[in-house]
């Protein structure tokens, strides 16, 4: 993931000592990719353990590793581009059409690079325990767990996904034992689905959350928590498009990991589409 998207992404959990390293380097990445830890501490004003802290804290083992990811990024922006463009009045078709194809692929690219193997096989194992799955996204998100619903449902899997929370709600009180909660929040602050993990939690509920990335309410609720890079959306935007794209990429990957642990699965989403074919034809 971008160097300076990561950062961004733990801005809000940054104490007074981060936000000054975050802010210079924001300001001057090519110089902080040269620096010293206590060169870049006088350059910010904080101790030198600050900044080894701060890099520990946005997922790099070393200040050497996180000069030499920026250091990179840096030099790969010159020759690609890697930040997001907003579109702005009276643009041309063709200049539109660019700018959304790579917004796209960079959220797609940033969530690609966070996505990590180890938590993917924690996910998988709440799924496989569960007897059944409850999913709750509001707004943009619920478009995610509808793609949810469609995807387990193919192979066996009791799912249940609802709008409305007033409906979801009693779903989630009465489910089975080991019932898996699955929410679905971009911003992981949304009061309804925190409202739902403090319910479940109550129920001895396995949660399974979905979140940009970056410290959020909802993700320290979770069992297991699924996160994505924190894409930067268009002001003149009729939905959380790179987001959802890039939970849609998250949910993919756990599928197709998913199903590929247990042939069985292909099966039945062979015959899944079959019988789909079958009532095309009839």
């Amino acid at each position: 993931m971008s160097v300076l998207l990561r950062m961004n992404s733990f801005k809000h959990s940054f104490s007074p000592a981060e936000l000054k390293i975050f802010q210079y380097i924001e300001k001057n990445p090519e110089q902080a990719s040269h620096m010293t830890a206590k060169q870049l501490a006088q350059a910010a004003n904080v101790s030198a353990p600050s900044v080894v802290r701060f890099t520990k804290k946005i997922g790099y083992t070393s200040l050497t590793d996180f000069k030499i990811q920026l250091s990179s990024e840096l030099q790969s922006s010159k020759e690609v581009p890697s930040s997001y463009a907003d579109v702005q009045p009276n643009e041309s078709f063709q200049s539109i059409k660019e700018k959304i194809t790579t917004n796209a692929q960079i959220s797609l690219n940033e969530t690609a690079s966070i996505l990590n193997e180890d938590t993917f096989e924690k996910a998988i194992a709440l799924l496989k325990q569960a007897p059944a799955i409850l999913t709750f996204g509001v707004g943009a998100s619920a478009l995610t767990s509808q793609d949810i619903v469609h995807k387990w449902s193919r192979i066996g899997q009791f799912v249940f996904h609802e709008r409305d929370i007033h409906l979801f709600l009693p779903q989630v009180i009465n489910a089975p034992a080991h019932s898996l909660l699955w929410l679905i929040s971009n911003s992981g602050k949304t009061p309804e689905l925190l409202y739902l993990a403090e319910i479940a939690q109550k129920r001895q509920l396995p949660i399974l959350t979905l979140t940009q990335l970056g410290n959020n309410p909802l993700h320290e609720l979770a069992t297991v928590g699924l996160q994505t890079a924190r894409p930067m959306e268009a002001e003149n935007r009729s939905a959380a498009t790179n987001s959802i794209l890039s939970q849609f990429l998250t949910v993919d990957t756990l599928f197709y990991l998913y199903i590929s642990q247990n042939q069985q699965y292909t099966k039945q989403i062979s015959e899944s589409k079959q019988t789909m074919e079958d009532y095309k034809k009839h």
